[in-house]
C-alpha cells in the first residue's frame, strides 16, 4: 500500500472516530432525556440505580448539593427534556431560567438554602422507594432527642452505626407506621433497604453513621440555629428556660441520656458536617470537662447557660471577623 492510500485511510479513520464522538455527544448532551417516555415526555418510574445516575450526574463536585451551575444545567435539561420537539438545553433563554429557578425553588426548595438535596430531589423525580424518602420528609422529628431514641433503639449492637440488617428493621417499623407493611415483601424490604443505603450512605462503607442517619430522619428545626444564638441579641432568662425545656422531655431538672446527646448533636452540627458516634462522645466528654462541675454527666440549667453564652460569644467573634474580611 502506498503512503497516500495510508493517509487517505488514517484521515479516513479520523474523520469516523470524530463522526461518531459527534454522535455520542449529541446523544449525550441532554441526561434527562433517557429518563422519558420518547412519546409522552413523561418521566419515566426510576430505579433506585438510576435515581442515584441522576443525583451523581448533576451533583458534579459531590458535596451532597445540587446548586449553582450545577442546578442551572439540570433545569436547561429537565425542562428541555420535557419538550416533544427534540431542542437543546441551550434552548432555554437566561431570562426563563431566571424565572424558571425561582418556581423550582418555591416548589422543591424545602429548607430554602437556595440548592436542592437529595430529598429535595426526590420529590421531583418519580421512584418506588419515594413513599419512603418523603414520609419522613414530610413528617420531620420533633428534636433530635428523638432522635438519639430512634437510634439508640436501632442500633442493637451498640457499634455506633446503623448497618444493613438494622435498617431493615427499622424500614419495616417505619413501613408499618406508613401501613404499607402488608404490600412489602422479604425480598422487597431488603431492595428498600439497599436503595436506602444507595442513597443515603454518602461515605459508602455500607452502614449509616449519625449524621448519614440524620438526613434519612430529619429534625423540624435545629434550635440551636436560631439567630438568637449568634450573637446578634442578648440572651434572655426565657430563651435559655425555652432551650431547657426542648432538651429536658421529662421535666426532671436536667439534661441527661438521650437528651443530653440530642442537644449535643445539635450543637455538633454548627461545627460539623459529618460525623459519627465517637465524634459524639468526643465531644461529650469535652463539653462535660469544660462545663459539668458537680461531675454527674448532666447538664443543669446553671451549665447549660454557661454553654449558651459561649455559643452565642463564639459565633458573634466569627460574625465580627467575618465582617472585617
Amino acid at each position: 500500500m502506498s503512503f497516500s492510500s495510508d493517509a487517505s485511510a488514517a484521515s479516513a479513520a479520523v474523520e469516523a472516530a470524530a463522526a461518531q464522538k459527534k454522535l455520542n455527544l449529541e446523544k449525550a448532551t441532554n441526561f434527562m432525556k433517557q429518563y422519558r417516555d420518547p412519546h409522552s415526555r413523561e418521566l419515566k418510574k426510576l430505579s433506585a440505580n438510576q435515581f442515584m445516575d441522576v443525583w451523581s450526574h448533576y451533583d458534579k463536585d459531590g458535596n451532597g448539593y445540587i446548586e449553582g451551575t450545577e442546578l442551572d444545567g439540570f433545569l436547561r435539561e429537565f425542562v428541555s427534556s420535557a419538550n416533544t420537539a427534540d431542542v437543546s438545553p441551550e434552548a432555554v433563554s437566561d431570562a426563563m431560567l431566571v424565572e424558571l429557578k425561582q418556581c423550582f425553588m418555591e416548589a422543591y426548595d424545602d429548607n430554602q438554602d437556595g440548592k436542592i438535596d437529595i430529598r429535595e430531589l426526590a420529590q421531583l423525580l418519580p421512584m418506588e422507594e419515594n413513599f419512603l424518602l418523603l414520609f419522613r420528609f414530610d413528617n420531620p422529628l420533633d428534636s433530635s432527642v428523638e432522635f438519639m431514641k430512634i437510634w439508640r433503639e436501632y442500633d442493637t449492637d451498640g457499634s455506633g452505626y446503623i448497618e444493613a440488617d438494622e435498617l431493615k428493621n427499622f424500614l419495616r417499623d417505619l413501613l408499618q407506621e406508613a401501613k404499607k407493611i402488608n404490600d412489602v415483601s422479604e425480598d422487597k424490604l431488603i431492595e428498600y433497604t439497599d436503595t436506602m443505603l444507595q442513597v443515603f450512605d454518602s461515605n459508602k462503607d455500607g452502614k449509616l453513621q449519625l449524621s448519614e442517619m440524620a438526613k434519612l430522619l430529619p429534625v423540624k428545626e435545629n434550635f440551636l440555629c436560631r439567630q438568637v444564638f449568634k450573637g446578634a441579641t442578648k440572651l434572655t432568662k426565657d430563651d435559655i428556660e425555652r432551650v431547657f425545656s426542648l432538651y429536658d422531655r421529662d421535666n426532671n431538672g436536667t439534661i441527661e441520656n438521650e437528651e443530653l446527646r440530642g442537644f449535643l448533636k445539635d450543637l455538633l452540627e454548627l461545627v460539623k458536617k459529618d460525623y459519627d458516634a465517637d465524634d459524639l462522645q468526643d465531644f461529650e466528654e469535652t463539653i462535660l470537662r469544660g462545663v459539668d462541675y458537680n461531675d454527674d454527666g448532666k447538664i443543669n440549667r446553671k451549665e447549660l447557660t454557661m454553654i449558651l453564652l459561649a455559643l452565642a460569644k463564639h459565633n458573634q467573634e466569627d460574625d465580627s471577623a467575618a465582617k472585617k474580611e
